[in-house]
């Protein structure tokens, strides 16, 4: 047998190499092709300091560029925000969906499925147009049992930043990776 040709070595390479692909998805995943269609996957357990405890967040924030209105003005931005896959799956029409749990109270923590936009900005930098803005997902911790009085409100920031040409999205980054946590 030709030592340079190992089917059952090749074969055990190329699985090692899928199975990695799989997991190299980046936190900002891109599978639709769609210049203008863009996701941010929340995947995190993270602590969130206005409950004081970590919490296993996961979902799927989808975006859509074009033109928009902002603050009377028009900008190539992210004109449609949606909450799109929470905690288990599909989010329903409800407005709310579930994006995760406490690790040490079993708080629900829900998130509006409308996602706020902010201090949108567009240049043209030498001739490359460029644009900038913070994306606001509202959520709330809510206790367990149930009990509206001790509910906590906060938010996740995410900064995004994006290149475009002739109204197609080039270029597509997230900052930071995980959102940041504002407290309310």
């Amino acid at each position: 047998m030709n030592p340079s040709i190992q089917p059952n070595r090749q074969l055990q390479y190329l699985f090692i190499a899928l199975l990695l692909a799989g997991f190299a998805m980046p936190a900002m995943g891109q599978r639709d092709t769609t210049p203008n269609h863009k996701e941010i996957i929340l995947n995190k357990v993270r602590l969130v300091l206005c409950t004081d405890e970590d919490a296993d967040i996961r979902g799927e924030l989808n975006l859509k560029f074009g033109h928009g209105q902002f603050a009377g003005r028009s900008f190539f931005m992210p004109v449609d925000r949606v909450l799109a896959k929470g905690f288990s799956g599909a989010c329903s029409n409800s407005g709310e969906c579930l994006v995760g749990s406490g690790k040490t109270t079993n708080r629900q923590y829900v998130a509006n499925t409308t996602v706020g936009i902010n201090s949108v900005e567009n240049e043209n930098i030498n001739g490359v147009k460029v644009g900038k803005c913070t994306l606001i997902l509202f959520l709330t911790a809510k206790p367990y049992p149930a009990n509206p009085r001790n509910e906590v409100r906060f938010k996740l920031l995410y900064t995004i930043s994006y290149k475009f040409h002739d109204n197609k999205v080039t270029f597509f980054d997230v900052s930071p990776q995980f959102g940041k946590i504002s407290c309310r």
